[in-house]
């Protein structure tokens, strides 16, 4: 495996993080709809159904957030977006929105 693979991976894991995080922090928040549209975008990425299935998912711990570990469902969510990030490895563009939101995220709370 070459320096160039490592770092990639490492950068994805990474931005998986901070991703997972944002999500996660965006749950019990009013800008949750925007978080949720941006979400669905990346979702998008395995298509129709990949995309209900897991906003179903989404949404569900949005219901649950206040009464949910953070820390858990943060890593549930670094899980489910590193898994579709190489299941659908093509289209990586959403991760500088991405990113963007999670700086958001942090400095709002």
């Amino acid at each position: 495996m070459g320096v160039k693979v490592v770092l990639e991976q490492a950068q994805l894991v990474g931005l998986a993080g901070a991703a997972a995080a944002a999500l996660v922090g965006e749950m019990t928040k009013e800008s949750w709809a925007s978080m949720r549209s941006l979400a669905a975008r990346f979702f998008r990425r395995g298509g129709q159904e990949e995309e209900e299935r897991q906003l179903a998912r989404l949404d569900a711990d949005q219901v649950q957030a206040a009464t949910l570990d953070p820390a858990a469902l943060r890593e549930r969510w670094n899980r489910r977006l590193l898994t579709l990030v190489e299941d659908f490895p093509k289209q990586p563009r959403n991760w500088r929105q991405w990113r963007v939101a999670s700086r958001k995220s942090r400095r709002a709370g």
